[in-house]
């Protein structure tokens, strides 16, 4: 019986050693482009849902300054096309471009709102690191979830958010190559955050579940 109890307890050593992290909490502060980010979603958001032309535009001009570049890393596991007809509220764009023309689309004639739209146009170009931010917009199927696997690098702070349109709880997992559950963020909202420092130079799977019962319109962010 000892001998099963000592192997037993090797086995589990040998398991956390393979781990690329403990499951601690680690709350890092975000930076402030993370905070940058988090607002033009949340402009973008509520600009779409309240048909707001001045939201729209204090977006546009958020991701121009920011620099943030979109780029698609995602397993095709649960995404969803939104339907034709779709009438979902809860609308995300982070391309300038695009936000800058709904926003005139709403404007209308509206001269003084027309007026600001054409500055922000005429801005300087994108400023920001070199690559920018990286991120995905993308839907998750009711009870479903999607999947990215991204890779980082050792003893830096990795980081992973998504943001969702608010229609329902969304839970964020990243899982290491040995399917070591590494972090979570499971309250009961659709933004989450999750930060580990790597061991090892590695990718990670990172999931992000819908709990609801429509598909959620979400964001996703890497550091």
């Amino acid at each position: 019986m000892k001998k099963f109890f000592a192997m037993a307890a090797m086995l589990l050593s040998l398991t956390a050693a393979s781990a690329q992290e403990q499951k601690e909490e680690l709350k890092a502060p975000l930076s402030e482009t993370d905070n940058n980010f988090q607002l033009a979603v949340q402009l973008s958001r509520y600009g779409y849902a309240n048909k707001s032309v001045l939201s729209l535009v204090e977006a546009a001009k958020i991701v121009k300054a920011n620099g943030f570049t979109q780029g698609t890393r995602s397993v095709d596991e649960g995404r969803t096309e939104a339907p034709a007809t779709d009438q979902k509220q809860g609308q995300i764009s982070l391309d300038a471009a695009k936000l800058l023309a709904d926003a005139k689309e709403l404007a209308g004639k509206d001269k003084t709102l027309l007026a600001v739209i054409k500055a922000a146009e005429e801005d300087a170009a994108t400023r920001g690191a070199v690559g920018g931010p990286k991120y995905d917009v993308d839907n998750v199927s009711a009870y479903s979830s999607v999947t990215y696997r991204v890779n980082f690098r050792a003893g830096e702070l990795a980081q992973v958010m998504v943001i969702g349109d608010g229609d329902t709880d969304l839970d964020l997992y990243v899982y290491d190559e040995n399917s070591n559950l590494i972090a979570s963020d499971t309250d009961y909202t659709d933004r989450c955050i999750c930060q580990w420092y790597p061991r090892w130079t590695g990718t990670f799977r990172i999931v992000i579940r819908n709990r609801g019962r429509v598909y959620n319109h979400y964001v996703f962010r890497t550091n």
